[in-house]
């Protein structure tokens, strides 16, 4: 359960009109409510495993992370958190050995935790939180809670975002399989359904995003999952 002065604050953050404002609320409250010093903002894309920086927050500072844009695929314990929608925490020795060396020494990572964000069972993106004291594990309980924090914080935002969004999992399977480059013989055993079926969910997927061939079906997929959270 949240303490008041957390929910005060994504009251808060819901009543923000500007997005960018109400991102860098969102980011700011990981380090203001909790025991981390810093604190990054990534959007994630399941149709193109990438990810890409958007805020990183100190109690001093907020930057923004638009230049960093990695595969997330390639980074295991990052995937690993995102694909199975749970915290992850790395300790120092593990951060070193998984996280690409050019950010662990751009930003002077030590331990680092994990920590998907998810809207409507779906991970639209991540937050890194740094510890304040590096050599002390994370528990799971602020894990939780910091996860908690960040479904309530980032589901303020949907009011603005478009209405279709909201596809299902088999519609964002097939997307994501289209934007791989595979045709419908090749999806359908890998979906364990026939072609007309794979055909009928592309359809609804073009339908419920307003669109016009499979294509652009796959363009502003990508887009949406990155627009709920900026």
């Amino acid at each position: 359960m949240l303490e008041d002065t957390l929910l005060n604050h994504v009251k808060n953050i819901s009543i923000q009109k500007d997005m960018r404002n109400k991102t860098k609320m969102i980011v700011k409250g990981c380090v203001d409510f909790f025991s981390f010093q810093r604190a990054s903002l990534f959007s994630y894309s399941c149709l193109s495993g990438m990810g890409e920086g958007i805020y990183s927050c100190t109690s001093k500072e907020t930057i923004s992370l638009h230049h960093v844009k990695e595969n997330i695929h390639d980074i295991y314990p990052i995937h690993q958190a995102l694909i199975n929608n749970k915290p992850v925490y790395l300790t120092i020795k593990h951060t070193k050995s998984s996280i690409p060396a050019k950010y662990v020494k751009r930003f002077a990572i030590s331990s680092l935790a994990v920590i998907p964000v998810i809207v409507n069972e779906m991970v639209i993106g991540f937050v890194l939180v740094d510890p304040i004291q590096t050599n002390e594990p994370v528990t799971k309980h602020d894990l939780m809670k910091l996860s908690h924090y960040l479904e309530l914080a980032v589901s303020t935002t949907l009011e603005s975002s478009p209405p279709s969004y909201l596809l299902s999992n088999r519609e964002v399977e097939v997307l994501q399989y289209l934007a791989n480059g595979l045709g419908l013989k090749q999806m359908a055993p890998k979906m364990r359904v026939s072609e007309y079926t794979v055909r009928d969910y592309i359809s609804s997927a073009i339908r419920k995003l307003g669109v016009n061939h499979r294509t652009e079906a796959v363009a502003v997929a990508v887009a949406i999952r990155h627009k709920i959270i900026i």
